[in-house]
């Protein structure tokens, strides 16, 4: 294939793509409730509508001696059953298209690779396949962007907006903290996945009463579902969450290629388990001061600029993997958890009356939270590897202890679940057992 029709992948894209060879990727999952069993025939007369005005999306990771690259694929993906394990890789070859659309019973899911968009990117991604689908589904015109307005966003989609607005004066230094990390055993090869929904009005109120947003809300929220969980001689160390910001607010772009940023949220407990909305107060100051376009741009250039080292740009591609893989577990150990927001999912008018939810997951190596609203449901997107769930369990009574009642949907059958509970119940007991131990001068060794 022509040279012209292949392109680099952006900063982030970059350090996912080193996950290429590896049973772990990082994918996002969108899915979306519908009022009726889906259509197969519509959804895919959807999907190829989609891709004719994002071709971005549809391509295929190779790799150079020096660089992974992208390549359009052949042709477009069929659309599929769900038969896959949620997030699964999408990643298996070199003619793998690097996103994918399945349909179960009543809900659609678009997953797409890490590697060529973000979650904003991806949103609008999965909100103009929903919208292709109503019209195939009940003849519904379509009222997303199309025309002339749809052939200059074609032109910029596919923009690497890190590159474009890379600064090197601005490049702030890199901060470390070494975080406290949740204990417990892991499996990673079958991780749990949730979907929390709430009454997004009722969780609203909540935050306003409070003086916070509903981010700042939830952040503080999965704090002090962490915080309950930490043993006294570690509550000196921070419990340290990484929250991803879309950076197009801050610049001028409108790509569909990754381009976002990391704020730092830190949390130190304090002796006397300081209530929620002190926490709350504490998250909304950090969000505002490290969400702003200064501090966003320094961190955005820290990153572009270990990119464009000189000594790395000349190192094979397997070097660079490796160095890249190794900078992955350094910069895990000094995080506990990530929360991530959507906002507000906004699909078109057209299609809005034919879904009831949606939600948001992303594969994960430890705990994560994505969270968007859609109409008056507030969901909750939930991925652990751990095997304990208390820190959920803490989430739940949180919301559940101001009267607002929510309802979880997780990937596993009754008997599953069942099995879950009672480790749960067997790890109190351990912890209250390690408890009585250190409460009579004694020191406990259960982890």
């Amino acid at each position: 294939m022509d040279a012209a029709t292949r392109y680099r992948l952006d900063n982030v894209g970059t350090f996912y793509a080193a996950q290429a060879g590896s049973p772990v990727q990082t994918v996002f999952r969108f899915s979306a409730a519908m009022a009726d069993a889906v259509d197969a025939a519509a959804l895919q007369a959807a999907l190829d509508d989609t891709v004719a005005l994002f071709p971005s999306f549809n391509v295929c990771l190779r790799s150079g001696l020096f660089w992974h690259y992208l390549e359009p694929a052949a042709k477009a993906p069929r659309v599929q059953p769900e038969v896959l394990p949620i997030c699964f890789g999408l990643h298996t070859g070199h003619r793998s298209t690097l996103f994918r659309v399945s349909w179960y019973e009543q809900r659609i899911n678009l997953e797409v690779s890490h590697m060529i968009s973000d979650g904003r990117g991806s949103l609008e991604f999965f909100c103009t396949l929903v919208g292709f689908y109503a019209q195939h589904r009940y003849g519904t015109p379509y009222e997303g962007a199309l025309g002339q307005a749809a052939a200059e966003a074609r032109s910029q989609q596919a923009e690497d907006s890190f590159s474009r607005h890379y600064d090197r004066r601005s490049a702030a230094a890199t901060r470390s903290t070494r975080a406290w990390r949740l204990p417990g055993l892991r499996d990673q090869a079958r991780p749990t996945f949730m979907e929390y929904h709430l009454p997004a009005g009722r969780v609203h109120q909540w935050a306003r009463s409070m003086g916070v947003s509903v981010t700042s809300l939830i952040i503080a929220a999965v704090i002090c579902a962490v915080r309950a969980e930490m043993p006294a001689r570690d509550r000196n160390r921070p419990i340290r969450l990484d929250v991803p910001v879309d950076l197009r607010q801050f610049f001028d772009s409108s790509t569909m290629r990754n381009f976002f940023g990391l704020a730092f949220v830190s949390y130190t407990p304090d002796p006397h388990d300081e209530p929620l909305d002190a926490v709350a107060a504490q998250v909304q100051q950090q969000i505002l001061a490290g969400c702003t376009a200064d501090a966003m741009k320094g961190r955005m250039n820290r990153m572009v600029a270990l990119e464009k080292n000189p000594v790395l740009r000349m190192a094979p591609l397997f070097v660079k993997d490796l160095a890249l893989a190794v900078g992955a577990r350094i910069a895990a150990r000094d995080v506990t958890t990530t929360v991530s927001s959507l906002g507000r999912v906004e699909l078109p008018a057209s299609a809005a009356p034919f879904v009831r939810s949606v939600s948001v997951l992303t594969s994960t190596t430890g705990l994560n939270f994505v969270a968007c609203t859609f109409g008056d449901d507030l969901s909750l997107g939930i991925s652990t590897v751990f095997r304990n769930l208390a820190v959920v369990r803490n989430l739940c009574r949180i919301f559940a202890g101001q009267g607002i009642e929510g309802r979880i949907n997780i990937n596993q059958d009754a008997r599953q679940v069942s099995h879950r509970l009672h480790e749960m119940r067997l790890a109190d007991t351990l912890h209250q057992m390690s408890t009585v131990r250190k409460g009579r001068g004694g020191h406990a060794h259960l982890r």
